[in-house]
């Protein structure tokens, strides 16, 4: 940990500090900044960078705590922040998935401060969840998936970490009760967006909650939780990676099938994804295998069934507990329907 007078504010970054993280001591720059990105519990600044030292990459990104009191708030009280610095530090080595490289971490979780400096993946395009993606994009998820879970598939050490929760029966009862308290308010938040139906069946899908979250059959591993196209950067030319996964606040100890679903729920049109979606699992299965990990396919089918319903209790809870915003409305609903009518395809209720 590093102690918080040594690590500034957003609004405090200056090029002469920049250049100290950077590992330059000294060097003379200049820096330009813009926010970007569309995270809702955290801001994200673009730093370009101007000098003629040879070490010195052309930008970096900061990502520090959001400036919104009730985006931060909620990032405190479900440890986001703790999660990700958690991931970074513990865990990002231990992957195969593609992330940005870390110039500089610094905490100060006591006062709810932090600051990642990390690499700018130029020649990239973030991905739009409103928009959806090819399939052939969904591919590139779908193995950078494979990079996460393998490594860590059927882990008993994951829960040694202390900013780590187990996963535990009565975590579905908190869950189910903090989807029951916020509910009505997503209910009457988008009623005259959504359909009744896709309503209706979020409230019945409340009451299984308990028993849904224990349904996973496949070994535990290493999750994202919130592994969709606002989180990914899609290489559009250059030297950029194909695809770069960020936003690990979400890390959780979980079922692998279920990012698969919520990516794919969401991720895709949904005229796309049943075109698609089984080719995709069984890529998925292959990818898996190849990993050298042991895997039943029609035990995947089936947590990927369960997991059909995560996408739809995310835009429910998170809806409700971060600063509200126009696109983050449009991106919830979307969410809510096409989770719905991946729901129903996979018959999601018959299981319970």
């Amino acid at each position: 940990m590093v102690d918080s007078v040594q690590f500034p504010d957003e609004h405090d970054i200056t090029a002469e500090w920049l250049a100290t993280a950077l590992g330059v001591f000294g060097a003379q720059l200049t820096e330009t900044r813009v926010s970007i990105g569309t995270g809702q519990v955290g801001e994200n600044v673009r730093f370009s960078i101007k000098s003629d030292h040879p070490n010195l990459p052309t930008s970096v990104v900061g990502k520090f705590p959001s400036l919104d009191e009730t985006s931060r708030q909620t990032a405190v009280a479900t440890d986001a922040y703790v999660k990700e610095i958690g991931f970074y530090r513990d865990l990002q080595h231990t992957v195969k998935a593609r992330t940005p490289r870390i110039h500089f971490l610094a905490e100060d979780l006591a006062n709810n401060r932090f600051l990642l400096l990390m690499e700018d993946i130029n020649d990239a395009v973030q991905g739009d969840q409103l928009a959806g993606c090819s399939v052939d994009q969904a591919r590139l998820a779908v193995d950078q998936l494979v990079g996460l879970h393998a490594p860590h598939w059927g882990s008993t050490q994951l829960a040694d970490l202390a900013w780590m929760r187990p996963r535990t029966p009565e975590r579905g009862v908190e869950l189910s009760g903090l989807y029951a308290a916020v509910f009505e308010g997503f209910a009457t938040r988008y009623r005259a967006r959504l359909s009744a139906a896709v309503i209706e069946l979020g409230r019945q899908f409340g009451a299984l909650i308990p028993r849904w979250f224990g349904a996973g059959q496949t070994p535990i591993t290493l999750v994202h939780g919130d592994y969709r196209l606002d989180n990914m950067l899609f290489g559009s030319g250059g030297d950029a990676p194909p695809l770069t996964i960020v936003d690990w606040q979400t890390t959780a100890i979980g079922h692998g099938p279920a990012d698969l679903a919520y990516f794919l729920g969401a991720g895709l049109l949904t005229a796309d994804r049943r075109d698609s979606e089984e080719s995709l699992i069984s890529r998925y299965v292959d990818g898996l295998q190849g990993a050298g990990v042991a895997v039943d396919r029609d035990v995947i089918g089936h947590d990927y069934a369960v997991g059909s319903a995560s996408g739809y209790l995310m835009a429910v809870i998170a809806s409700q507990i971060v600063a509200q915003t126009e696109r983050g409305d449009e991106m919830f609903c979307v969410m809510a329907e096409r989770h719905a009518q991946q729901m129903v395809d996979r018959d999601l209720l018959a299981l319970f």
